[in-house]
């Protein structure tokens, strides 16, 4: 290679290549990780091109058929395939966020560690990403939210597929069954009507229908599980269960053995109708994970408010807030919970919905004890009586100096909150009091193991893990937010 040659290379990869320039700077291992998430998020883009391009499509034909017949946009517009839709524009942003942190921590690295002492914020964030136990956490949880989101392209089946119960139902963790592959559904499919839109879009209309149906296909209608087969004559006989069953051959995608039968895999086994657990737990990690970082947003946002506006004007206002929040807090919170689930169950609305609000409004209080007692001892601050001895209002006064001053202890609370309630979510919904079955959540999945524990005690096993591994990351992420902001743990080293 010449020497122009090689000059350009040196110019070109570490501005195409994320993590080649942090490597030059000496940063090895951040340029190692860097270079590695990049090639994953390619590769995971790459293994599931099909669904991703399906997603896009169905994305592309929902909107023009949507501008085309807006009247009937209920009627096109498939909420399943939202999950999808999602999913694959997080997988397409993922490389570019890639590139993104890795310039950034690049010019970072050249303008050198000097600058960035400044800044309390960025001398905490380096605290906490010098703690290896909190960076673990974190790794933790950014696989389970990444598992979460990508659940539609990660899991192997639909949530809710099963089919041929005698022969699925029960299996253990690293379970195969056979399958014989049948020429058509068992079930015949619906046939749509597409008189709804114009018809000059009706083309687009099957296509649409056709790509959602790729999409939230779970194959299993095309499948008869059994447990032996063999053939005779022009049929195969094969036994399900204590049945025998008969198949012609004629029904059968392919005469040939080796193509009509196959094997399916259950890595973490199946429950009683035969469901796939590892399917239900990675389906079901997107609602208890976002059920309680869901919880916690709302807990925050009421709780901020209350403490500020009891903080900030004192007085009549602070002992009428204060008073309402001793009144709450001397309810046992679990039981209130109970009670709010109970009347609101008769009325028409979704569950996943009512358990998020009556988490997040009733554990708002103490966040709001919290900010009440920050926000009384930053409003003696100098900058504050400044502030209002120059004539600012209210709302500037609190958005402006006392809020960003005050947020930091509250996001170091909300951190260690949200594995509490994915605890709560569990227990309400192990009550059957949580997620409407058949929606999977980790609490769900727990109560349908409850009473087969020791026949089948893959059902409820992983998902607890889950719980266990997500509220232990949670609270290291939490612990080390708290070590990095306390002023009395923050090394000499780091201020020198």
């Amino acid at each position: 290679m010449g020497t122009v040659q090689r000059l350009r290379l040196d110019r070109i990869a570490p501005a195409l290549v994320p993590g080649v320039a942090l490597w030059r700077l000496g940063r090895r291992l951040s340029g190692v990780i860097h270079l590695l998430a990049f090639l994953a998020a390619c590769g995971f883009i790459a293994l599931h091109a099909g669904p991703i391009g399906d997603s896009y499509r169905s994305l592309y034909h929902t909107i023009a058929l949507g501008l085309a017949a807006p009247e009937e946009f209920h009627l096109i517009f498939n909420s399943d395939v939202l999950q999808f839709w999602l999913a694959a524009l997080v997988a397409t942003v993922l490389p570019f966020a890639v590139v993104y942190f890795a310039r950034r921590a690049a010019r970072r690295a050249m303008r050198g560690a000097g600058r960035e002492e400044s800044s309390d914020w960025r001398l905490a964030m380096s605290q906490f990403r010098g703690n290896p136990i909190a960076r673990t956490g974190v790794v933790v949880l950014f696989l389970l939210y990444g598992a979460a989101v990508f659940s539609p392209f990660l899991a192997p089946y639909a949530p809710n597929a099963f089919q041929d119960g005698a022969v699925t139902q029960y299996l253990p963790p690293l379970a195969s069954v056979t399958a014989l592959r049948l020429k058509h559904e068992r079930i015949a499919p619906l046939v749509p009507s597409f008189r709804f839109v114009p018809a000059a879009q009706e083309g687009e209309a099957r296509a649409l229908h056709a790509l959602n149906e790729r999409l939230l296909s779970d194959d299993f209608q095309r499948l008869h599980f059994v447990d032996a087969w063999h053939i005779e004559s022009s049929d195969v006989v094969a036994t399900c269960g204590t049945e025998r069953v008969v198949i012609p051959i004629a029904d059968l995608v392919s005469p040939n053995p080796e193509e009509f039968a196959s094997t399916r895999d259950f890595l973490l086994g199946t429950d009683s109708f035969g469901r796939d657990v590892l399917s239900r737990l990675l389906f079901g990690a997107r609602i208890s994970l976002s059920l309680g970082f869901i919880a916690v947003l709302l807990s925050v946002t009421l709780g901020t408010v209350v403490g500020l506006s009891a903080g900030y004007f004192g007085r009549a206002i602070d002992s009428v807030l204060m008073r309402a929040v001793d009144v709450l807090l001397a309810f046992p919170s679990l039981f209130l919970i109970l009670i709010v689930v109970a009347v609101f169950d008769t009325i028409t609305f979704p569950r996943i919905l009512l358990v998020v609000i009556v988490l997040g409004c009733t554990s708002w209080m103490g966040i709001a004890r919290l900010v009440r007692g920050e926000v009384l001892s930053l409003k003696e601050q100098d900058f504050v009586l400044a502030a209002r001895a120059a004539g600012l209002g209210h709302a500037r006064v609190i958005f402006r100096h006392i809020l960003p001053n005050a947020i930091t202890p509250v996001i170091i609370n909300a951190t260690l909150r949200i594995g509490g309630m994915i605890l709560i979510e569990a227990a309400l919904s192990f009550l059957n009091l949580g997620v409407q079955q058949p929606t999977a959540s980790w609490g769900s999945i727990i109560l349908e193991g409850k009473d087969v524990l020791a026949r089948a005690w893959w059902i409820s096993t992983f998902p607890g893990l889950a719980i266990v591994f997500t509220v232990i990351s949670f609270n290291l992420v939490g612990d080390g937010l708290r070590d990095a902001f306390d002023p009395r743990l923050i090394s000499r080293d780091a201020r020198a």
